[in-house]
């Protein structure tokens, strides 16, 4: 009896041994695809251009500049007709950036603000979604801006991004800390260091050909996942690309929603929403006259001609309004001296050079009409989305 236990004894021996080997085979497989990918990525960041030193400064002589830190695949084509997504953000924000990419399925360029004290985070967590989310490889180009009242220690950056660059990151595990960033910090109100909005909305849309068009919009939010296509479709039946020369603005009509909904919801949900006291203009309690030349009753009223995106009405820019739009890249810079708060979304000359405000409009009611933009917002007024309609 003991003899005819030691073959199957032997057997679960050498079935063990087996299956530590097979174990320790494909840790060691994974491991190897691991740094494998790793290297393949790390070798398409760029290197170059790292001394602090000899970053240009803005025009204030505030700010280094370090344009083009990422760049995506989609930005490598510069000939291509497009509308670009403009944002801007601090490192404690970058997880917006993983919802936004999803909605809007075209280029984004995106300015980060990195004060020193946030290098090494700042370039943890830009180099973690460059290797752990695809469309942000894919579809993101990413511009540093560091303030000069707190740079970097011994103004060296090389340093911190390969210290960044060194770790072992797990991406499940650096996506949820990503998205739990934003709970050490204000996003426009870091101590002693004024947030540059405009000279951040300026240094991404300089990546954009001035012949594209822009949206340019806060980090926090977010598009239905056709806003991208239709309005490309919409450009090339308005022949917008071909015309260089056009000044028209395509103006967005946004919205703010006290509980989160849904990106396919249609206008006309939404003005049933409206009509019940769930949903309001955009800054209608905070700075309703930044936004309501608009004239959102029009808006309210207008039925689409069409299933597609169209233009509901023209208005002639008034004095003082702060919409979100779209607009061929080459209207007026915006006016870098305006920081923190104060907006100032419109570039300072553009009421003059523009041939009137578009104001966009679609009824369609499946969930790939354009008819509704979902702007998400954290804030402790009455909304907590923004609702953005085209």
């Amino acid at each position: 009896m003991r003899l005819g236990k030691i073959p199957v004894i032997l057997f679960l021996g050498l079935l063990v041994v087996v299956l530590v080997f097979v174990n320790v085979l494909l840790y060691t497989t994974l491991q190897w695809k691991d740094k494998q990918i790793k290297q393949a990525t790390t070798q398409e960041l760029p290197l170059q251009q790292l001394e602090f030193k000899n970053l240009p400064l803005d025009s204030s002589g505030q700010y280094k500049i370090q344009r083009n830190f990422l760049v995506s695949k989609i930005h490598q084509d510069k000939g291509q007709q497009d509308v670009i997504l403009v944002t801007h953000c601090t490192p404690n924000h970058l997880h917006y950036i993983l919802d936004l990419s999803v909605h809007w399925k075209g280029p984004i360029s995106l300015a980060v603000f990195v004060p020193g004290y946030d290098v090494l985070w700042s370039y943890d967590s830009l180099l973690g979604l460059y290797q752990c989310d695809k469309k942000f490889k894919e579809r993101v180009i990413v511009h540093l801006v560091y303030p000069l009242s707190h740079p970097p220690a011994d103004n060296e950056l090389e340093r911190a991004l390969k210290q960044a660059l060194s770790g072992n990151r797990n991406c499940h595990e650096f996506i949820d800390r990503l998205r739990r960033s934003h709970l050490s910090k204000q996003n426009y109100a870091i101590e002693n260091v004024p947030y540059p909005n405009n000279l951040l909305r300026n240094v991404g849309r300089s990546s954009v050909p001035p012949w594209n068009y822009i949206f340019v919009v806060d980090v926090d939010m977010m598009c239905n996942e056709d806003l991208y296509q239709s309005f490309l479709r919409l450009a090339q039946q308005l022949n917008l690309f071909a015309n260089k020369k056009d000044k028209r603005v395509f103006i967005v009509a946004s919205f703010e929603s006290k509980q989160k909904l849904l990106p396919s919801l249609t206008k006309q949900e939404l003005v049933d929403l409206w009509n019940h006291g769930n949903v309001q203009p955009f800054y209608y309690q905070v700075c309703w006259k930044c936004q309501r030349h608009l004239d959102y009753n029009s808006w309210k009223s207008y039925h689409s001609l069409s299933n597609g995106l169209e233009i509901a009405y023209y208005i002639e820019w008034k004095d003082p309004w702060e919409p979100f739009y779209i607009a061929p890249n080459h209207v007026p810079l915006y006016d870098e001296r305006f920081k923190q708060e104060e907006n100032y979304r419109v570039p300072g000359p553009l009421g003059k050079l523009h041939d009137g405000c578009c104001i966009l409009n679609e009824e369609q009611s499946r969930t790939l009409a354009i008819s509704l933009s979902v702007f998400i917002l954290i804030s402790s007024n009455f909304c907590k989305q923004k609702l953005c309609f085209l």
